[in-house]
């Protein structure tokens, strides 16, 4: 177990609140704040192992594992990935790389536009322009399907970026989808059947609905991602080593909701 003091915290905020993140030994720590968003990073990159981002496109996604730490004297679960930072280089923010070329706030921007897919089309032509990295729309298009595929609501401006070093820029590792698979069970609760709350789940950054914020981006530029069908065993053969980071009490119940996520959102993409 990795133990971690107060005075090493970074608090990085989001727009779900407060999460704890801490960097040791050339990796990122993150904990679980309300729920099991560990599992949820970690599973869906392990979903992502199988499709063809590394090897058919210029992208990558980001590595998780599952992490037992000692944070504030208490046990705590969360996951780590390995740090792609190389020397020197640092992350952009959409929000940032926009804001300072507009002189003025991108939502403003994009409440001028009349719809989703000018909004979308602003969104990765301006940055494909500002930043040279031509392929950014497939970039954008592959997140919202990530996005979609694990009910990520958490998609905001911050938790897109890219890679500038010395004023060149490069495509961000994919990162991020702890909010997604139903994991934050303050809003969205335990006690509630997955099939409910899956209705009601609004896509970022337009607050749409998932299925039409993924067909507008693949209606402007193509699919991008793809991967193997999976089936229940399957599943249950890939989280079946996360569960044991968690109450046993709750696993079940995890299980369920993930199951049912993928299961569901494979077929209506």
């Amino acid at each position: 177990m990795i133990k971690f003091v107060s005075d090493e915290k970074i608090a990085e905020t989001s727009s779900k609140g407060n999460q704890e993140k801490w960097f040791d030994n050339d990796r990122w720590y993150k904990l679980d704040q309300f729920g099991y968003e560990a599992l949820a990073e970690t599973f869906t990159s392990s979903l992502l192992e199988h499709s063809n981002i590394e090897t058919d496109t210029p992208f990558r996604f980001t590595r998780y594992r599952m992490e037992r730490v000692n944070a504030h004297g208490r046990e705590r679960t969360g996951c780590s990935s390995k740090n792609f930072l190389k020397p020197n280089q640092s992350i952009v923010t959409l929000s940032h790389l926009l804001n300072k070329h507009l002189g003025h706030s991108v939502k403003k921007e994009l409440l001028r536009l009349s719809s989703d897919k000018k909004r979308t089309a602003y969104l990765a032509e301006q940055t494909a322009e500002i930043t040279g990295l031509h392929e950014f729309p497939e970039y954008l298009t592959l997140l919202f399907e990530i996005d979609s595929l694990v009910l990520n609501d958490d998609r905001h401006l911050n938790n897109i970026a890219v890679l500038e070093e010395n004023g060149k820029f490069d495509y961000c590792p994919i990162f991020d989808q702890g909010a997604g698979l139903l994991s934050n069970v303050q809003f969205s609760p335990m006690d509630i059947i997955p099939s409910a709350l899956m209705r009601v789940m609004r896509a970022r950054p337009f607050n749409t609905t998932f299925n039409r914020q993924l067909h507008t981006v693949q209606q402007l530029y193509g699919k991008q991602m793809n991967l193997p069908r999976f089936k229940v065993d399957e599943i249950e053969r890939m989280i079946d080593p996360m569960l044991e980071y968690y109450p046993v009490r709750d696993r079940s119940l995890i299980l369920e909701r993930v199951c049912e996520v993928v299961i569901t959102r494979q077929k209506e993409m």
